[in-house]
């Protein structure tokens, strides 16, 4: 790494050790009497990356920029509420969000801007739910809310974040805004069900493509069998176009034995006005070792999405799902047009330490479809290339979680062709992150 981004990594750990030091746990609650309880919410963020060769060394000659060593800083700030009405609970919540950017990140979204900093609503709904269940059901709700919110499908691979962030709002890597907007959800909760109906529209940084999904989910847990089923049927309209899609979406899980699961999503975009028929799946096996000492799980996945696939509202669940490499599927690559093989390995040394190795090759599913989106110089090779990423979380208080990213991502003949590179120099990345939760 460059002396530089060590030196910024440094002054974050010795800032970091110093707030550790200090830190005295808060009280969120501020009301709770007469069937009324009152929250409020803070989370603060900040973030030091450095890299060396950012995309293989051509970063001013392919995008423009220096993106050799950067800050970011977010805080979501509100409160929620619950309350006894109408024999169930009225609930609601608002907040808001500030991000920002010091540096060029190596996204391309700030190339060309002087001040990468906004704030903008976050969660804004109210609703209410029932606190009697269905008897045939077992223990369950019925809700319905209106406004602003988050919402999650699965794990994530179609719908996790309706909020966009980077490029004039600032804080792209740590990602603060989730909630979708105008937004309508009715829900059936019970043990084994889950259903809701829901009404969505993204919340887009500014160029950003705006859209709003209608559509149904349901998932159901088949008793005690290890078996779990969802699927989804939704239609996207884009805002400005006629090009609507329509979404079959079905996915499953199953605990074959004691440690050993497999599961996997198999998703279909047919846009019927535009002639397009996106595709998008994956299949998954984890193996969690028992009485093990640091309890370590190794999981293998293999994901495609094809050249015309709509990757919606996808997010961060988790390392690999759905931002594939902390370095290539944070900036130059997306769920379109791309194959990958992961292997992960996850421990947990301490009760609050956990720990991930992650490998990752790449391959392009269609080359005449990533030369006319991506630019750049003709690429002949399906071959993109590896990454190996080391991550280390550390829950250092109740209130405190330290996260540390090590990545490497080596080129083959499809990154070199596409930025025009011309030796083997590896993308080297480290990043240094501290969040803070009232």
């Amino acid at each position: 790494m460059r002396t530089a981004a060590l030196r910024s990594l440094q002054i974050a750990s010795v800032v970091v050790a110093t707030l550790l030091a200090t830190t005295t746990r808060a009280d969120y609650e501020v009301y709770n009497a007469n069937d009324t309880k009152l929250d409020l919410q803070l989370t603060v963020v900040g973030a030091q990356f450095g890299q060396d060769q950012p995309w293989w060394g051509e970063e001013h000659s392919f995008l423009n920029i220096s993106a050799n060593h950067w800050t970011e800083f977010g805080t979501n700030f509100g409160a929620k509420f619950d309350s006894k009405l109408w024999g169930g609970d009225l609930f609601g919540q608002a907040s808001g969000v500030y991000t920002r950017s010091s540096g060029d990140d190596p996204s391309g979204l700030t190339e060309g801007l002087g001040h990468e900093s906004q704030t903008t609503l976050e969660q804004a709904n109210l609703g209410w739910k029932t606190t009697e269940s269905i008897s045939s059901l077992g223990d369950s709700t019925i809700s319905a809310q209106l406004g602003r919110f988050n919402y999650t499908i699965g794990s994530g691979m179609l719908i996790w974040d309706g909020g966009g962030d980077g490029g004039d709002r600032g804080g792209w890597y740590i990602g603060m805004r989730k909630a979708f907007q105008n937004g309508g959800l009715i829900s059936l909760d019970s043990k084994d069900l889950k259903v809701q109906i829901f009404r969505l529209k993204n919340n887009p940084r500014r160029g950003g493509a705006q859209g709003e999904g209608r559509g149904v989910n349901a998932d159901y847990t088949i008793g005690d069998s290890g078996v779990a089923v969802g699927g989804t049927l939704m239609r996207v309209y884009r805002e400005s176009s006629n090009e609507d899609v329509d979404v079959y979406d079905g996915r499953a899980s199953w605990a074959a034995w004691k440690g050993l699961t497999f599961s996997g999503e198999y998703a279909h975009e047919d846009g019927s006005n535009s002639g397009t028929n996106g595709t998008g799946y994956y299949v998954q096996a984890d193996y969690a070792f028992g009485d093990v000492a640091w309890k370590p799980t190794l999981t293998y996945r293999y994901a495609l999405f094809n050249d015309e696939f709509n990757t919606l509202a996808y997010g961060y669940s988790d390392y690999s799902s759905w931002y594939q490499g902390e370095i290539a599927g944070n900036y130059p690559l997306t769920n379109i047009d791309l194959k990958s093989n992961m292997v992960r390995a996850k421990i947990k040394p301490t009760e609050t330490i956990v720990m991930n190795l992650i490998y990752y090759n790449f391959k392009i599913d269609s080359l005449n479809q990533f030369n006319n989106t991506y630019g750049g110089g003709p690429v002949t090779s399906e071959d993109f290339g590896n990454e190996i990423d080391l991550t280390f979380d550390w829950q250092a208080t109740d209130r405190f979680l330290v996260t540390t990213v090590l990545g490497d991502l080596m080129p083959d003949d499809a990154a070199k062709q596409w930025v025009g590179a011309s030796n083997d120099k590896d993308w080297l990345y480290a990043m240094l992150m501290v969040t803070f939760t009232l």
